[in-house]
């Protein structure tokens, strides 16, 4: 009998939960077994036990750039006892944003097959693929090795997100309600349109509404959504809001469940801050419970707006704030400190902003820029904090305005960068040569490092985008009832 391991993190829950959603409502896997293991120390003897219990044992693994290197130690440790054991009946899988990003490096880690992009047809399909032992050729989104050459079976089709659940209820695997995939907005430093998409595709309100009463017959009390912009739901050109939409989604949510059990416009359904208007403010306070709006403004620099490819303006952020707060709710803005090309002038704008925006009373949440892979700005050396800036975001911290990691993402883009500099190859994170040959003589060992942010893709749903600190750990409780 064949088996198939989730191998769980605290940063990717909401893959997982989506992933064997998809599952659940595909008859093919009615009677797979389906184990859920956390990546620490005690993984290996579980994995040993079910190899040599099954016929063929699947392990999933999802994760950003941020925590390879975690899964890499992890890869090797389960290696070397499948190795050890003479276990030849494990296929290694790995997907989210940087196996997708990244595919060829992935394989390198020590991964049988890459899952590309989205995730909730192509994985199932893998599954019966392999369980089956047929061959892969013929199915797109994949890449994996044949002999000594890497083999794409080129792009998927665009996941229909209606078709599947947002969740896994039969194995009670519950995330944030996946309400928009995509982004029309292809900032240089972020994931999300060049994995999802350009288009941005909405879950139905007849969908959410049936898949929210399912869990809530289960005991789940409270809602929060995944989308890159809230108040863009239901956009058919994901940039012009359509508040109507919004209004039709909350108010059906606020019937089943009651608007203080809703969070919208909140971590992690954060919207753009041209996007924010009084009415917009108006449908949260009305139908949900947060005190608080989440928006990027990633730098106070007209010059790197421009740059970056943001689509807005410094004058949108501080209208956005003024708004927000005038509807009595707290703006919570994010900026990316470190960006390539940012010079003196622009740090100098960027702490203006901040400073006002502090006076407003609104919070600063900081994120140093890591390089990520797929994006425009993969080969772009690691985000570094000056110490002006720095001493801002120390005073900001002590008068309870600021909130985030930004100290952990530095250190962390230093070490991957540095790290892959002592191997030696020709692919480039950081602007430091990345091995293209990694594996067991090296072992990645001496990485250890926990990635910060929670995937809401797994294999693919969701919004990958910038990874930044302080996540789904903070942010976003694993533990409680909700969804």
């Amino acid at each position: 009998m064949s088996a198939l391991v989730f191998v769980r993190t605290p940063f990717n829950a909401n893959g997982v939960a989506a992933l064997t959603g998809a599952l659940e409502v595909d008859q093919r896997f009615s009677d797979l077994a389906i184990h859920f293991l956390w990546d620490d120390a005690d993984l290996v003897q579980p994995v040993g036990e079910l190899a040599e219990g099954s016929e063929r044992l699947v392990m999933a693994f999802s994760f950003a750039t941020a925590n390879a290197p975690q899964v890499a130690e992890a890869l090797g440790r389960l290696q070397q006892c499948l190795h050890k054991k003479d276990l030849t009946n494990v296929t290694l899988v790995a997907g989210g944003p940087h196996p997708s990003g990244d595919p060829e490096d992935t394989l390198k880690m020590g991964f049988d097959v890459v899952v590309i992009g989205e995730g909730e047809r192509t994985f199932p399909d893998l599954l019966a693929c392999l369980f089956a032992e047929e061959a892969l050729t013929d199915l797109p989104g994949l890449a994996f090795r044949d002999g000594g050459r890497v083999v794409r079976t080129g792009r998927a089709p665009m996941v229909d997100i209606d078709a599947f659940p947002p969740f896994a209820i039969g194995h009670a695997r519950f995330a944030p309600v996946e309400i928009s995939r995509g982004c029309p907005h292809a900032c240089a430093f972020c994931q999300t349109p060049f994995f999802m998409g350009g288009r941005m595709r909405h879950r139905s309100v007849e969908a959410v509404t049936h898949w929210v009463r399912e869990a809530m017959r289960a005991g789940y009390n409270y809602l929060r959504f995944v989308t890159p912009d809230a108040f863009a739901y239901g956009s058919p050109d994901g940039r012009t809001p359509n508040l109507e939409a919004v209004e039709r989604l909350l108010f059906e949510m606020s019937r089943l469940m009651g608007s203080e059990s809703i969070y919208f416009g909140s971590f992690p359904s954060e919207v753009r801050p041209e996007n924010v208007s009084a009415e917009a403010l108006a449908l949260v306070t009305r139908y949900a419970a947060n005190d608080n709006i989440v928006f990027g403004a990633q730098t106070g620099s007209p010059r790197l707006l421009k740059e970056l490819r943001r689509g807005h303006s410094v004058g949108d952020v501080y209208r956005a704030a003024e708004l927000t707060l005038q509807a009595g709710l707290k703006p919570i803005v994010d900026f990316i400190f470190g960006l390539p090309g940012e010079m003196e002038e622009d740090r100098r704008l960027s702490l203006r902003l901040i400073e006002d925006l502090a006076a407003m009373g609104a919070t600063i949440h900081s994120h140093t820029f890591m390089p990520l892979p797929g994006t425009p700005l993969a080969d772009a050396s690691p985000g570094r904090v000056t110490p002006e800036i720095e001493s801002v975001l120390g005073r900001l911290s002590k008068d309870g305005l600021h909130i985030g990691q930004w100290r952990k993402q530095e250190e962390l883009a230093a070490t991957i960068c540095r790290r892959g500099n002592l191997l030696n190859g020709s692919t480039t994170y950081g602007s430091q040569p990345r091995s293209r040959s990694v594996g067991s003589d090296w072992g990645w060992s001496g990485w250890g490092l926990r990635r910060q942010q929670p995937d809401h893709a797994a294999f693919g749903p969701g919004c990958p985008g910038v990874q930044p600190a302080g996540g789904e750990s903070s942010l976003w409780p694993e533990s409680g009832h909700g969804i």
